[in-house]
């Protein structure tokens, strides 16, 4: 059960202009966790991921917007 409730994050940098906007929205805040020096570095993009992990992990166990963390079927 407990690797079923696994969460993997990875940290990536993206141009706004090639992101979809969607009507789907999550409210988990990241922005204090991932910011764009903590790219600069291996070790603070670690601690960053293992940051966002903690709260994503958090919030599925919760039971909230469980449309979030259903499997994209393609």
């Amino acid at each position: 059960q407990a690797k079923k409730s696994r969460v993997k994050t990875f940290i990536k940098l993206v141009n706004y202009n090639h992101i979809m906007p969607t009507r789907y929205t999550l409210d988990v805040d990241l922005k204090e966790a991932v910011t764009v020096d903590c790219l600069q570095s291996r070790d603070k993009k670690v601690t960053a991921a293992k940051e966002a992990k903690a709260k994503f992990e958090e919030r599925f166990k919760t039971g909230k917007n469980r449309w979030f963390f259903t499997k994209l079927r393609f």
